[in-house]
């Protein structure tokens, strides 16, 4: 809640901003409509998110705000948080083992994951078509719990890590019509993990500020023992964004 509170507050001070010569204020938010899918571990064997623990498709927050100026030796920044969440009830067929405890018969399910990217990159291009290049910075703050209805035991696992990521965006306007067209990459893998999202995007920007985006994103979070968690999971789904520019 702080980070969100704190992003907010950025977005809503971006005005101000556009007081000051030569520099671009972005700013947006959108519900992202998505599926979950995939495993986790803490034990030997691997738990599937939606065979077993029965998730299914939820909606998350997304909320950003950017600076773009005209000092080349400078990186633009973008700050953006992400707010994961999702609850599943199943019926177990096979028992399962988490974090030390064994489950059978109904469970409940949760999982809350935070992440707030700083964003840090470049504009070798910037034309017709725009190429960023550059380095998020992501901090990841997971935790799932399970719970069972029919032994009346839970267990949760964490999983709090850093990640720096390359970052790899394009962005192309379609002359005289406001609308754009984008793509953007970010990924790492290190020590048996990876993180990799990717983004796909069309857009509309008036006269006044204002603008619309949609478009399609899609997460993999792939965790080797961080925090006691493994995870090979993919979050991806369709967003609607409202946007402002400065």
């Amino acid at each position: 809640m702080k980070r969100l509170t704190m992003i907010a507050a950025l977005a809503a001070a971006a005005p101000a901003t556009q007081a000051a010569p030569l520099v671009d204020v972005y700013a947006g938010g959108y519900s992202w409509d998505t599926e979950t899918s995939g495993t986790i571990a803490s034990g030997d064997n691997d738990i599937d998110m939606e065979d077993d623990l029965g998730f299914d498709d939820s909606d998350q927050t997304v909320l950003f705000v950017g600076v773009e100026h005209a000092v080349p030796i400078l990186p633009n920044v973008r700050v953006r948080y992400m707010d994961l969440s999702d609850d599943g009830r199943n019926t177990l067929i096979e028992p399962i083992t988490f974090n030390g405890q064994a489950f059978t018969g109904d469970v409940a399910s949760e999982y809350d994951m935070d992440i707030l990217d700083g964003t840090f990159y470049w504009t070798p291009v910037d034309n017709v078509v725009k190429l960023d290049l550059g380095i998020t910075v992501r901090r990841l703050d997971a935790k799932i719990t399970i719970r069972s209805d029919t032994l009346g035991n839970s267990a949760t696992e964490k999983a709090d890590e850093t990640f720096p990521m390359g970052h790899l965006a394009v962005h192309a306007n379609l002359p005289l019509t406001g609308v754009y067209l984008g793509g953007e990459v970010n990924a790492v893998e290190y020590d048996g993990s990876g993180i990799r999202d990717y983004t796909a995007r069309i857009g509309w920007r008036s006269d006044f500020l204002l603008g619309v985006e949609a478009g399609y994103s899609r997460m993999e979070i792939e965790l080797d023992d961080v925090g006691g968690l493994d995870s090979d999971l993919e979050i991806g789904g369709p967003y609607l964004a409202a946007t402002l520019a400065f």
